[in-house]
C-alpha cells in the first residue's frame, strides 16, 4: 500500500458529508452514490483501492462506505481499511457486506470500521449510518481540535512562564518621591517595578503576564523581599508606598510571621491600585484590622469616582486616596475634571483620609491640587523615579 498523505479535511458539518463509496461492483456501487447523493452529501464512486487513495488524497473525506468483497484480486484484504485506521483514524467507515460474510464483516467492523450495512442495501439504512458516522466524524475532529488547542496553550503558557521567570529575576525597584503639597518636602517614596528583559519596559505588561499565569503573588513576594533589603539598609528612616495585588487581602502572608515587612510595618504604606473590585468578607477585614495594628497604613490608588472605585474605598477603608493621573493631569483646563477632583478630595477628607493627587506634570495642575485641598503631591514634575533616595 503506497504511503500516499491525505489532502486536509473540509471543514463540513454533520449534515452535508463528503463520502468515498469504495465498491467493485457496479450495480450496487452507483445505488449506493445514488441513495447518498439524495441526502445531500457529496459522493464519489469508484471501484479499485488505488483510484481511492488518489480521491482520499486530493479532495479527503469524511466517511468511506466499503464494499464486502470490495474490488477484484483483493477480495478478503482489509489492506485500506488498516491504512485509514493508521493514516487517518479520524474518517469513519461503514461496511457493506452480505449476511452470509458476518463473521469476516463482525472481524473488520471489530478492528475500526464504525457500522455495517447488509447486502442488499437498503438506501435508508444506507443513509441512517452515513449520518451516524458524519456526526461520530465531527466530534473526533472537535474533540483533536480541542485537544491541540490545549496542547498550544500549554506551550504557549510553558514558554510564557520560562520569560516570566526571566524577568522576575532581573526584578528591582525605582522610587518616585511623594511630596508635601504647600511645602514641596518630601513625604515618601513609591516603589515601582522595572526589569532588563526588553518586553517588560513598562510594569503592567509583567503585571498582566503575571495575572493570566496566576503567579501574581510571586511578584508580590519578589517586591517584598526587595523593600526589605532596602529598610535594613538604609539608615535614614523612609516611608515607602508597596504596591500589592487584593488578593494579598485573603492569602494570609500580609502582617504575619511570614511577612518580611511586618518589622518595617510602621514605614510601609500598602497600596492597593489595581482597577479591579477588592474581595469582601471576614478574612479581609481581619486581615485590614491586623495590618493596622502592626502599624500598616492602606492607600487606594487609583480613585476615580467610579461605582467599583468607591466600593473599593468601603472595602478597604483607606488611609489615604491617591487621585490617578486620569484625574488629575488637565484639571486645569477642564472645569468638569476640576469639579470631580475636588468632590473626591472633600470625600477622602470627610472619612479622615489624606489625598495624593498623581501625575502632576506641569505647575498649572500642581497649582490647582493645591488649591482644592490635596495633601500630598506626585508626579514628573516633582521627581522622577530612581534607582536611589534623594
Amino acid at each position: 500500500m503506497p504511503a500516499t498523505q491525505l489532502a486536509p479535511e473540509p471543514r463540513v458539518t454533520a449534515g452535508t458529508s463528503d463520502i468515498l463509496v469504495v465498491d467493485g461492483v457496479r450495480e450496487r456501487r452507483e445505488a449506493m452514490r445514488e441513495a447518498l447523493a439524495s441526502a445531500g452529501h457529496r459522493v464519489d464512486a469508484v471501484a479499485d483501492e488505488d483510484r481511492a487513495l488518489d480521491l482520499l488524497e486530493e479532495r479527503g473525506h469524511q466517511v468511506v462506505v466499503l464494499g464486502w468483497p470490495r474490488v477484484v484480486g483483493s477480495a478478503g484484504d482489509d489492506t485500506l481499511l488498516n491504512w485509514l485506521r493508521v493514516r487517518h483514524p479520524d474518517i469513519q467507515i461503514i461496511l457493506v457486506a452480505r449476511p452470509s460474510s458476518g463473521d469476516a464483516a463482525v472481524r473488520l467492523a471489530n478492528s475500526g470500521a464504525s457500522g455495517l450495512v447488509h447486502d442488499p442495501v437498503d438506501p435508508d439504512a444506507l443513509r441512517d449510518a452515513v449520518q451516524r458516522a458524519a456526526e461520530r466524524y465531527v466530534r473526533r475532529q472537535e474533540a483533536r481540535r480541542r485537544h491541540e488547542d490545549d496542547y498550544v496553550r500549554r506551550r504557549h503558557l510553558d514558554a510564557m512562564s520560562h520569560v516570566f521567570e526571566n524577568a522576575l529575576m532581573q526584578l528591582s525597584l525605582v522610587y518616585q518621591p511623594i511630596v508635601r503639597a504647600r511645602t514641596g518636602c518630601v513625604v515618601g517614596y513609591e516603589a515601582y517595578l522595572r526589569t532588563t528583559t526588553p518586553r517588560f519596559e513598562t510594569p503592567a505588561p509583567l503585571l498582566d503576564l503575571a495575572r493570566r499565569l496566576g503567579r501574581q503573588f510571586e511578584v508580590d513576594d519578589r517586591v517584598r523581599s526587595l523593600v526589605a533589603i532596602v529598610m535594613e539598609e538604609t539608615a535614614q528612616p523612609r516611608t515607602i508606598f508597596v504596591n500589592f495585588d487584593s488578593g494579598e487581602l485573603t492569602r494570609g502572608v500580609l502582617a504575619t510571621r511570614q511577612d518580611p515587612l511586618a518589622p518595617y510595618a510602621h514605614r510601609i504604606i500598602v497600596e492597593f491600585g489595581d482597577a479591579g473590585p477588592v474581595p469582601e468578607g471576614p478574612q479581609v477585614r481581619e486581615t485590614i484590622d491586623r495590618m493596622r495594628r502592626y502599624g500598616y497604613r492602606i492607600a487606594a490608588g487609583g480613585i476615580a469616582g467610579t461605582i467599583s472605585g468607591l466600593a473599593r474605598m468601603r472595602v478597604l477603608q483607606p488611609d489615604l486616596y491617591k487621585l490617578g493621573a486620569a484625574v488629575v493631569q488637565n484639571c486645569d483646563r477642564d472645569p468638569v475634571r476640576r469639579r470631580h477632583m475636588a468632590r473626591l478630595i472633600d470625600l477622602a477628607h470627610d472619612e479622615g483620609a489624606l489625598v495624593v493627587a498623581q501625575g502632576i506634570e506641569r505647575p498649572e495642575e500642581r497649582q490647582v491640587a493645591v488649591e482644592l485641598g490635596c495633601d500630598m503631591l506626585q508626579g514628573f514634575l516633582l521627581g522622577m523615579p530612581k534607582v536611589s533616595f534623594d
